[in-house]
Parts: structure tokens; sequence; C-alpha cells
């Protein structure tokens, strides 16, 4: 079991950010994050085919629906948030995708569907497979969640796409 956000981990006390002092939560906090998804990084391209290969953090499997988006998206968002707080006013406003010219194709929404809604999905392989609705285990059946991430049908525009340059092209 290995531990995240020791202050082993960042220098001791004397090793910390601020002052020579012990490190604040947020500094903290944020190592713990780089570090998680600095990890999930490797094992993925050292690994080579084997069965954390065939892991999506956007698949769950439950007794209900769950009431959170999946840890490693918040954390990714997290990440964004901090990456753009790091930068200076100017830098940011010069590297806003409205800024230049580039705009979402949709008001994007993300939610957990089950099978009973998605009957096929794409593995991490770019196959199409079949889903099961429910998985044996001992104790019962778990459905099986996904996270998905789709054009929002009440977004900006009224047919919820907004197309990808300034005259709005319809991208449907």
């Amino acid at each position: 079991l290995r531990t995240h956000g020791t202050l082993e981990n960042i220098g001791g006390p004397i090793g910390g950010s601020r002052g020579g002092g012990l490190p604040s939560l947020t500094d903290t906090f944020e190592h713990v994050i780089e570090e998680l998804l600095e990890e999930e990084q490797t094992i993925r391209q050292s690994e080579e085919k084997k069965d954390s290969d065939m892991y999506s953090s956007r698949v769950m499997l439950s007794t209900q629906v769950p009431l959170e988006p999946p840890l490693l998206f918040l954390l990714e968002e997290y990440k964004n948030y901090l990456d753009a707080a790091n930068m200076s006013m100017r830098v940011r406003r010069h590297s806003d995708p409205a800024r230049r010219g580039e705009l979402s194709v949709c008001d994007s929404i993300s939610e957990w569907v089950t099978a009973a809604d998605k009957k096929t999905a794409v593995d991490m392989a770019g196959q199409t497979v079949t889903v099961l609705e429910k998985v044996p285990v001992p104790k019962g059946q778990l459905k099986q969640y996904f996270y998905e991430t789709k054009c929002n049908p009440m977004g900006y525009m009224k047919e919820g796409c907004r197309g990808i340059d300034k005259r709005y092209w319809n991208s449907q």
C-alpha cells in the first residue's frame, strides 16, 4: 500500500514550498493530484496488454447510479484548473479558444448511462462490443454504468450544436 501526500513525499518539513516551513494544504493537494496522474500514465505506458489496460475510469459496476463523476475525471478537471490558474492573465486571455475563433461543436453534458440505454460500446482497442446490462457476482448482480459525454440537446443554439466557426454552421 502506497500513501500519497505525506511530508516525506514532498521533502519533509524543511523542503516545503512556502518560506521553508510546512507546505500549505493546497500545495500538498496539488502534489498528490500530480503524483496520481503521473502514476496512472506510467502504468499505462509500461504494461503491455495486461488487465489494467482494460480498465476505464468512465465505466463502473454498481447496484445503483453513481452520485458523482469518476474520480480521475474530476482530478483531470482540477489539474486543468490549476494549469489555468498558474498562467498570467494575458497568457490566459490569448490562449482562450473562443478568442482564437475556435468554438466547441456543441455544449456538452456528461452523465452516467446503463446498458439499458446503451447496447454497444467501443472498447479501448477500438472494437465495437456488446454491453452486458447486468454482471453476475456472488451476492447478486451489478449494473454496468458508463460516464458518457454528449451534445446537450437544449444547448446554446436551438438545434443543440453550433458548428465550429463564427457563422455558427449547423454541424449535425
